[in-house]
């Protein structure tokens, strides 16, 4: 007979089927009242219910009159209310918390709701009932009327946050939300990055359907039905498309905007964009290929080659891995001689690529050039209220901790983890709870693709994942040519194709934006050119060689955002996901570059996930390629290359978006996998905990998460390396006093007492000072010392990630805190696995070294001395509120700052005990 597992249809016989059914069904005895399997938590602030109506704002609005919403004063219900939660977990001592704490700092993540607050039947086959955080339980008697559920209470949450994100996948933001700069930009850089026509993401869905058959055709299906229910809860909340209902967003009538109905379309253009904002690596060789041949020019081809290497840290043997195993990929050191290699040239001529203005439209002064590889700060779209920061480069916080039940002292697993994506009001992320045929998951998704659970948990399993950024975008040089036959330019819109002249795509996208509360800009048409070759979207036009060359973006998830959703879905079904192998095959069908992480009550598990191309012969990993067909990609690494891991050897798994394993190469774009990175905090607790058979309960590996989510990792890693070089500098010393206490009590940046100030606060004004401040940097005179000044500060690559960016993230993808660590140690006799070819502070000289190291150091004292106009360093102070989590306002509605942390937005505590029945 046939039995239907997860959606899929298997031929058994009659006794099998009774067994298939016994491990789908059989619950064990052990594991926490409410669930058979185990014990979990989770946390998403600042709370589930995201929607503000005309009622909520007057509720906001007569407790503060710059709309900033408190929980238990002036919040609606849920508005707020997980903010507190999580801040209350920084005012703890790490080291007190117990098992038992963890329930005061999180919420239960179980399958049934502990109270129910309010429940609907919406339509036939659908029930939604929300518990006491407004977390909606959605049950649907078929798999697409639970999509169908996911659409319409996703909706209730996030009907206006989606609209904007859906916009802003358009590149239509400034039409709908107002012409201001920062819009105008952002519709900018999203043409670059994923621009289609109507007609082209209308077809991914479909396309996607096609690609995985039967599983794709179900998710199809369901993504038809998921529209369905937004589109049914828009027409509930707004009858009639009329902004003033009373269920109605507020923001809408503050736009003068009216709510229209879904597409197919419109998922595809949300998940490009966070496809695109989150999900991918690389594309930087233009930038690479420019500082390389500066280098080169001053320091000839071999050394400025080793020097470029040096920085680069491609693959540094002695930098933490998440893996243990090697995996290989990217190849070896930079080699511009390959025949394939297109070098653009430095002081070449140049034409607008994707994204300029075009036919009368003009913009506003100010805004950045449009380069290839994308911006190298944030972006920001604006609503009503405030801005949304979109993290372009760095990916935020995500961490994972994973100890095996060697380690444990239950005998199980015990696991913390989360993802980063911003701190925002409402969340972009919103939680559900899922519940049909071929479905059974909680957890959050990105609002506007919730058909599906993106990190949770299934029936006795969790996953969660951090950002791997490995490199699946490569920049490639096409040569422009004119049809006629006439001679090109870099103004000639064809390009050469298996040896023809071919016309580039071209298209003008073009809108009207309107006066609005977000920008009274009198109304302005907005026209913009964008070129596409067959490889993918131009980024500009200049000369290889003298030769007229198109810079394309090849994004290996371009035209492909929705075929993730498959590797979703089947995370999402419990007949699928059983095991630790089979997340494993699950993971292997999301496209996007994430490291995905398992637990369930028996293994802990890896896998980096990624559409990866295999480069063709001639090419090199970090510089741009011809556009000649014999050096486009020849294949997709396969699943067994990618980096993975089951029950390492260890005894646990650590990533805060850390190198994936050794031997696999960091993207062009990241050049900070060296010698320090954030995860050594988390790491470093880990390994200590459990040295010499030591065990872990939960509530302690809780704790030391939140003991590394206030160090200064910057600090703490790259001090001891300073003090050293400087020595008994008199003319430093009390300074170095201060940083040395700091160092000594862990470098943390807390106020667990919220008593205004930071312990250590001069030290903390110091540091910060000399790091970056006042147009110096320790960092880049010690690198100064043998690049000089004008290379060091072309080198491509930010100084800091500092928290009082306000988005919470703080010390990720910084290649300057390695090369401090690594040049000073190194200069002082410390032999690493590899090691620099060259010494850069002091040019190798240690009394230079010293003598720079000390001079900047006092100039930074001296700075911060005047700026305060104070006359000794204990006078010092550091406003802690610079560092603030400061939540952007999404809509017309904000939440108050918290204190500074390092950890997830959506984090969950996994201490499972039981399982089905294995196979």
């Amino acid at each position: 007979m046939r039995a239907s597992i997860g959606g899929r249809s298997v031929l058994v016989g009659t006794g099998a089927c009774a067994a298939v059914l016994a491990v789908i069904l059989a619950a064990p005895a052990s594991g926490a009242a409410g669930d058979p399997y185990g014990t979990l938590w989770n946390i998403l602030p600042p709370g589930q219910s995201g929607t503000i109506t005309a009622a909520g704002l007057l509720q906001v609005l007569a407790g503060d009159p710059n709309r900033v919403a408190v929980d238990g004063t002036n919040a609606p219900p849920n508005f707020a209310d997980q903010l507190e939660m999580y801040d209350a977990l920084n005012r703890r001592d790490p080291a007190s918390i117990t098992t038992a704490d963890i329930g005061t700092y999180y919420k239960r993540s179980d399958f049934t709701p502990q109270t129910v607050v309010r429940s609907a039947q919406p339509k036939a086959g659908v029930s939604v009932k929300w518990d006491s955080y407004g977390v909606p339980y959605i049950t649907g008697a078929t798999y697409d009327d639970t999509m169908w559920g996911a659409g319409y209470a996703g909706t209730k949450d996030r009907m206006f946050l989606m609209d904007v994100l859906r916009h802003a996948g358009r590149a239509r933001l400034a039409e709908f939300a107002g012409a201001t700069p920062d819009n105008l930009q952002m519709d900018r850089e999203q043409l670059r990055s994923a621009f289609y026509t109507e007609a082209e993401a209308q077809a991914q869905i479909g396309n996607a359907a096609i690609r995985f058959g039967a599983e794709g055709q179900r998710l199809m299906h369901g993504a038809d039905a998921f529209i369905a229910g937004i589109n049914a809860a828009q027409n509930e909340m707004c009858p009639g498309g009329v902004p003033t209902g009373p269920s109605c967003p507020a923001e809408y009538a503050a736009l003068g905007k009216t709510p229209q109905p879904w597409t197919r379309a419109d998922v595809t253009y949300v998940a490009s964009l966070v496809g695109g904002i989150f999900g991918k690596g690389g594309g930087h060789e233009y930038e690479n290929a420019l500082w390389l041949q500066q280098v080169q020019a001053k320091f000839g081809a071999v050394q400025g080659r080793s020097i470029y290497n040096d920085l680069r840290e491609k693959n540094d043997a002695d930098a933490p891995t998440t893996a243990e195993t090697r995996f290989p990929y990217g190849g070896g050191a930079i080699n511009e001689r390959q025949p394939g290699v297109a070098l653009p040239d430095l002081h070449g001529p140049q034409a607008p690529g994707t994204g300029e203005p075009i036919n009368g439209t003009t913009l506003p002064s100010g805004l950045p050039a449009l380069v290839p590889g994308g911006p190298t700060s944030n972006l920001s779209m604006n609503t009503p209220q405030g801005s949304i920061d979109v993290p372009i480069v760095s990916h935020g916080m995500s961490n994972a901790v994973l100890v095996d039940a060697k380690h444990s002292t239950t005998g199980h697993p015990i696991t913390v983890f989360g993802p980063q994506t911003g701190y925002y009001t409402p969340q972009l992320l919103t939680e559900e709870v899922l519940d049909g045929p071929g479905v059974k998951a909680r957890g959050v998704a990105f609002a506007g693709t919730n058909l599906v659970v993106q990190l949770g948990r299934g029936v006795d399993y969790a996953w969660s994942a951090t950002s791997a950024s490995n490199d699946l975008v490569d920049t490639v040089a096409e040569r422009l040519c004119n049809t006629d036959g006439t001679p090109a330019t870099v103004s000639s819109t064809a390009y050469v194709r298996d040896g023809r002249c071919v016309p580039l795509d071209r298209f003008e996208p073009s809108y009207l934006a309107m006066p609005s509360a977000g920008s009274p800009s009198p109304p302005q048409r907005y026209t913009y050119l964008v070129l596409r070759s067959n490889h993918g979207i131009v980024q500009l036009r200049t000369t290889v060689k003298g030769v007229p060359v198109a810079i394309v973006s090849q994004r290996s998830t371009y035209q492909h955002e929705v075929d993730s959703l498959a590797g979703f879905a089947r995370l999402n079904d419990p007949g699928y996901t059983t095991n630790a192998t089979t997340f494993k095959a699950a993971a292997s069908a999301i496209d996007y570059t994430f490291n995905w992480f398992y637990t369930d009550d028996r293994d802990i598990a890896y896998f980096s996930s990624g559409r990866l191309p295999v480069r063709a012969a001639g090419t090199d990993f970090d510089l741009p390629r011809w556009g000649d067909a014999k050096y486009d990609w020849t294949g997709w690494l396969p699943d067994s290359a990618h980096p993975q891991q089951i029950n390492p050897s260890r005894g646990y798994l650590v990533s805060w978006n850390n190198k994936t394993a050794p031997g696999f190469s960091a993207a062009d774009s990241v050049w900070g996998y060296g010698t320090v990175y954030r995860s050594l905090a988390l790491e470093d607790r880990v390994k200590a905990a459990i040295a010499h058979g030591g065990k872990l309960d939960i509530g302690r590996l809780t704790g030391l998460l939140a003991d590394s989510a206030t160090v200064d990792s910057r600090a703490f890693y790259t001090l001891p390396a300073l003090l050293k070089a400087i020595g008994d500098d008199p003319a430093t010393a009390p300074a170095r006093a201060l940083l040395q206490s700091w160092l000594a009590d862990g470098a943390h940046r807390v106020d667990r007492a919220r008593t205004g100030h930071y312990a250590h606060e001069q030290a903390i004004r110091i540091f910060d000072e000399w790091w970056d401040g006042g147009g110096a940097a320790v960092a880049r005179d010690l690198v100064a010392g043998k690049l000089g000044e004008t290379l060091t500060s072309e080198l491509p690559q930010p100084i800091d990630d500092h928290p009082r960016l306000g988005r919470g993230s703080s010390w990720n993808e910084i290649a300057w805190y390695g090369y401090v660590n690594k040049d000073l140690r190194q200069l002082a006799g410390t032999t690493f696995a590899s090691p620099y070819a060259n010494h850069y502070c002091g040019d190798g000289d240690a009394a230079v070294c010293q003598a720079t190291l000390a001079t900047s150091l006092a100039d930074a004292v001296r700075r911060a001395m005047s700026d305060e106009g104070v006359t000794g360093v204990q006078q010092l102070t550091y406003d802690k509120t610079q560092d603030d989590i400061r939540s952007a306002t999404a809509g017309v509605v904000g939440v108050r700052p918290i204190d500074w942390q390092n950890r997830p937005t959506f984090q969950q505590v996994v201490a499972f005990t039981g399982h089905r029945p294995r196979p």
